[in-house]
């Protein structure tokens, strides 16, 4: 697994340290642009300064530079900074939202309907688990999903959207980008005969250019939200998550 311990400068106040969510609606926060994060942020707490960052490991950043606040941030990646910084920062109780993540597709992509078969097919052929096992819960003796030695990609390829920094989800291991994302696109396309080639991008850009025709889908552990699907299609929920509020430890 790839390590997110970043390395900070300087350092802020922690007087005026967040305890509460209760707190956040005068805080400076961070968010990462164009996520659920930062539509809740714009919409809950008006009179908050909101920074909007490319990553969440810049809004990270900034938090343990103390030069904003709060993150807020989807809860898995949310553990995974919180573990590689341990002692500095932490996530506070509560959630903000709950939410499911979603592929999102071209309005009228024959794909969606052939995503959501695959993903009932590995949910019954225990693939789908053997991957959580591995990415999520970082199961002892789990392992990588690898294709069976008898796929063929005679359909051709696919290319999808991500945007890697979201770990464990999607997260650049040398110059690859691997995760739950990844692996779960990899069986669907064994099942579908297509090979996955990915193309990574700002969060923020990944609808747009599946609207336009520019990638075949997009999956960055994206919520599956009303406003998006007036862009986009999406398939059935995969994954359960929720926005949570990440702060530096006093």
């Amino acid at each position: 697994m790839a390590a997110f311990a970043l390395a900070a400068c300087g350092g802020g106040d922690d007087t005026d340290t967040i305890t509460s969510i209760d707190q956040l609606s005068t805080a400076a926060i961070g968010v990462q642009t164009g996520t659920t994060g930062h539509i809740f942020a714009q919409e809950n707490f008006s009179d908050a300064e909101i920074d909007a960052y490319p990553l969440f490991a810049d809004a990270v950043m900034a938090l343990l530079a103390g030069s904003i606040d709060a993150v807020i941030i989807d809860y898995l990646p949310g553990v995974r900074f919180v573990a590689a910084n341990e002692g500095r920062i932490k996530l506070l109780e509560g959630e903000l939202t709950s939410e499911y993540y979603g592929i999102a597709f071209q309005h009228g992509s024959p794909y969606t309907a052939l995503f959501d078969d695959a993903i009932d097919q590995l949910r019954a052929n225990g693939t789908f688990q053997a991957i959580y096992d591995y990415w999520i819960l970082e199961l002892d003796g789990a392992s990588r999903y690898v294709s069976p030695p008898d796929i063929t990609h005679h359909n051709g390829t696919l290319r999808m959207a991500t945007s890697a920094g979201f770990p464990p989800f999607e997260l650049l291991e040398g110059d690859r980008i691997v995760g739950f994302d990844p692996c779960l696109a990899q069986a669907i396309g064994d099942i579908l005969g297509y090979e996955i080639e990915i193309v990574d991008m700002n969060f923020d850009a990944i609808v747009m250019s599946v609207q336009a025709g520019q990638v075949d889908f997009g999956m960055a552990g994206m919520t599956i939200r009303d406003d998006r699907r007036e862009h986009v299609d999406f398939s059935q929920g995969y994954f359960s998550s929720g926005q949570h509020v990440m702060v530096r430890v006093p």
